[in-house]
């Protein structure tokens, strides 16, 4: 052995921790890569007792997968995170974690400084960061259509997504979905063997109390109730006194008072998070009043925007009729649908609100196609709020050229970092390609000679047929806040397990 390969040897026993951790990343990445691009295939998923998912979700794989390595477990709460946060973009982002540590660890073990790398690899990041901000293009009212695009690459070119979320967007408008409490992937319902639909309002999962309820009605006056509807309850030793006794009659006078104002303000349905007294509830429905009880908070909240009433406590029941009014929503109907099991509450007098029903034939196929549309939202969403670049593995492609010349012009250690980020941002377009059947390396040396020969920065693969195309002509578009963030978690997750240079076993606290 030369004195060469003695030392080689050395740094790699004194790195072996993050070797270890590298290849523990690796073996979980290896499960999501061919899922992405337009050519991805899906992914089983079986657990011990026969159940069983079909996915090509980056975050659900990994989320569903049995992992027990710190590192991989590192790598799956980035991926909640940036699923959590942006609501897309968890399987580029674990394709660039990936690539970056298999390049860091093969400088680190030539001998190249980890802190070296990692200083390289943040000034790469974010240049690639900088890059996407530049080229962003805004959605206004002249591009609305690009929408469609990005929801086409996010919807795996699903027709009926692309229709059902783009008349959802156009409903609630662009406002709407700029707001910061908005989840549009939240408006997302999935029902196994019904109609897709796109409704105008939102669904309360309830089926009404008692045999005799309207299945329709028009121009309803409603009131959300976020406490029980029920009298004072008193203890069985007080119950048992004169006083006890009287305080109770007392309580159910109030209690029936409240019950008449809600008659008298001609409430068509009123909307209970909890339970409801048996005899106020034989009243309401006797006076024609929808009531529905139990209802989940969640839900609550969605129909007090949806109709623009005000949650309220029982207590408020104890003010005048008129100033009770004040707290009502409207809708333009209420309509319980037996299919669905549920009570659909359709252009109501709040914010803009639609509910986007997915469905398919089967369970699993309708989980699926539930998770599909939720990305497809969430990336048209993000797209509305910072812009789209072009995608395809175009855009990082186009910025790894642009690096290499950063990289040339670095004279000290960092450049090996940069290096890692280069090799990270060509790994998107190489998996796209690899899925699609074609030469990867091959193809995405072809297209990066014709980047430097043309200067356009939207060249790609077409993956039906292999040929270099302009992707952003060919309308494949991708979120930019996607993207950004994918490259800000994959360099914070990549960092974090650079820096690991022991792996000890830690006492137990049971």
């Amino acid at each position: 052995m030369n004195y060469q390969q003695a030392e080689e040897e050395k740094v790699i026993g004194k790195y072996s921790a993050i070797a270890n951790n590298v290849q523990a990343v690796k073996a979980l990445i290896a499960a999501v890569e061919g899922t992405i691009g337009p050519k991805g295939m899906d992914c089983m998923l079986v657990n011990e007792e026969g159940n069983f998912i079909i996915t090509n979700d980056g975050v659900t794989i990994l989320m569903e997968m049995d992992v027990s390595h710190p590192a991989a477990i590192m790598l799956i709460n980035g991926a909640y995170a940036q699923q959590k946060e942006i609501g897309d973009g968890t399987t580029t982002m674990t394709i660039l974690v990936g690539q970056l540590l298999e390049s860091a660890l093969y400088h680190i073990q030539k001998g190249v400084s980890v802190h070296h790398i990692i200083q390289g690899i943040r000034l790469g990041i974010k240049d690639a960061i900088q890059y996407i901000e530049d080229r962003k293009i805004a959605i206004i009212e002249e591009n609305w259509d690009m929408l469609k695009s990005v929801i086409k690459i996010a919807g795996r070119e699903d027709e009926s997504l692309i229709e059902l979320l783009f008349k959802a967007a156009n409903y609630i408008g662009k406002e709407r979905l700029l707001e910061k409490d908005l989840r549009f992937s939240d408006m997302i319902e999935a029902v196994e063997g019904l109609e897709n639909e796109v409704l105008p309002g939102v669904i309360i999962y309830r089926k009404p109390t008692g045999d005799k309820f309207k299945s329709l009605i028009n121009e309803g006056r409603i009131m959300i109730l976020d406490d029980e509807l029920q009298v004072e309850a008193l203890s069985s030793e007080l119950m048992g006194t004169e006083n006890g006794f009287n305080q109770y009659i007392e309580n159910r006078e109030k209690f029936d008072g409240w019950i008449q104002k809600i008659i008298d303000l001609d409430i068509s349905a009123l909307f209970i998070g909890r339970t409801i007294d048996p005899h106020a509830e034989q009243q309401l429905l006797d006076a024609g009043i929808l009531v529905v009880s139990n209802i989940l908070s969640e839900q609550l909240n969605r129909l007090s925007q949806c109709v623009g009433a005000k949650l309220i406590k029982n207590s408020v029941l104890s003010k005048r009729t008129g100033e009770i009014e004040v707290y009502c929503g409207k809708a333009a109907q209420i309509i319980y649908d037996a299919k669905l099991d549920g009570i659909k509450i359709i252009d109501g007098a709040g914010s803009p609100a639609a509910t986007v029903l997915v469905s398919a034939a089967t369970g699993v196929v309708t989980k699926e196609r539930e998770r599909v549309a939720r990305d497809a939202a969430a990336s048209l969403q993000a797209a509305v709020k910072e812009g789209v670049v072009v995608g395809g593995g175009a855009s990082e492609l186009a910025c790894a050229t642009l690096l290499e010349k950063m990289k040339n012009n670095t004279d000290n250690m960092t450049k090996y970092g940069i290096a890692c980020v280069i090799d990270a941002l060509k790994k998107p377009m190489y998996n796209i390609i690899k899925n699609a059947g074609f030469n990867p390396l091959e193809k995405v040396e072809n297209v990066t000679s014709a980047i430097k020969t043309t200067g356009c920065h939207s060249l790609g693969i077409n993956c039906d047929n292999g040929e270099i195309e302009d992707l952003l002509k060919k309308a494949v578009l991708d979120p930019a806040l996607v993207k950004i963030y994918a490259l800000k978690t994959s360099c914070e997750i990549a960092e974090a397990i650079l820096k690991i240079h022991l792996i000890l076993k830690g006492r137990s606290y049971q």
